[in-house]
This record gives C-alpha cells, sequence and structure tokens, in this order.
C-alpha cells in the first residue's frame, strides 16, 4: 500500500461512488519521449482544449508534459531553436517526470489537497488518473470545478434540510 492509499483508506470513499475523480473528463493523449518538439508544439496548436500529453518510453510513464510547460520552454530566449529540432528527451528538465498519479476513487476534496501540496511550478498542472489502461491526464480547472459543485450541492441539500426542520418544527 503506497502513501497516497493509506491516506485515501483513512479518508473513506463515498459509497455511491459520488465525488469522485474517476467520474470526471480526463485525457488520454501519450506520446513518446523521442517524437519532435517541432511535432509536439503542432498538436498542441491543432487542438486548443489539449492541456497536455502523457510522456511514455515504450509502454511506461515517464511523465507529464503540458501546454503551459511547452511554450514557457520555448519562448525562452533561442528556446525555438534550441528544443524545436530535437525531441522531446532534450526538454526532460521541463518534463514533470514525478507526476502526482492517484487512483481514480479518490475523493475531490483529497485530489484537490493532493494536487494543491505540490510545489508552486507544478501546483496548478495536470495530474495523473490511475485508469483500468494506463494513465489518463486530468486537469486542475476540471476537479476544481467539480469541487465547487459538489460543495454548493451540499450546501443546497443543507438549506432544504434546515427549512424541513423549521417547517416540522414550526407546525408544534
Amino acid at each position: 500500500m503506497g502513501m497516497f492509499d493509506s491516506i485515501l483508506a483513512a479518508a473513506g470513499t463515498p459509497a455511491n461512488g459520488a465525488g469522485v475523480i474517476g467520474q470526471l473528463h480526463s485525457w488520454d493523449q501519450s506520446i513518446d519521449l523521442d517524437m519532435k518538439t517541432a511535432d509536439v508544439e503542432q498538436a498542441f496548436l491543432a487542438d486548443p482544449a489539449l492541456p497536455g500529453f502523457i510522456i511514455r518510453t515504450g509502454q511506461e510513464v515517464f511523465g507529464i508534459l503540458s501546454r503551459r510547460m511547452l511554450f514557457t520552454a520555448i519562448s525562452q530566449p533561442f528556446g525555438r531553436e534550441v528544443f524545436l529540432k530535437r525531441p522531446l528527451r532534450e526538454m526532460a528538465a521541463k518534463i514533470d517526470t514525478a507526476p502526482l498519479m492517484l487512483p481514480p476513487s479518490t475523493p475531490l476534496a483529497a485530489a484537490l489537497k493532493f494536487a494543491m501540496s505540490r510545489d508552486d511550478e507544478l501546483r496548478f498542472e495536470p495530474f495523473l488518473l490511475r485508469a483500468e489502461r494506463g494513465a489518463r491526464l486530468l486537469e486542475i480547472h476540471v476537479l476544481m470545478i467539480a469541487q465547487s459543485n459538489l460543495l454548493e450541492d451540499a450546501l443546497t441539500s443543507r438549506d432544504r434540510l434546515l427549512d424541513k426542520i423549521k417547517a416540522v418544527v414550526g407546525n408544534r
């Protein structure tokens, strides 16, 4: 049992699966570490919604390259000249090689806490969701919206319950 597994076991998972990250929209686009950086840039330009890629060496996950990290790297002085004609391997320092990876049963609140506890430069970067067949990329803003919706639903339910209690108590 890994570090995250023991924390999640202690936190508990909702019995009906509501409010877990496995239900959120995620991405499965992956690329090989030896792919040319220019091709990766073109893929990002072709799909503006694509948040990043899972980088693999063979079948193994090497890390994550987000849109922000790629464009930050190539926008540095001489970045385009240095990186675009070379494989991603040359950008290894810009790739999150130890990405946060959580199981799909992770509650939204726990996932958000794990994500926000990362280093400043990675805090709002996508992270990996362990899937049945490999890994998927989950965007932080999707997680934050889901958590916000869950909180709003909880507050609405509480207000309805309080109204019902007041109606029952008021009828005595």
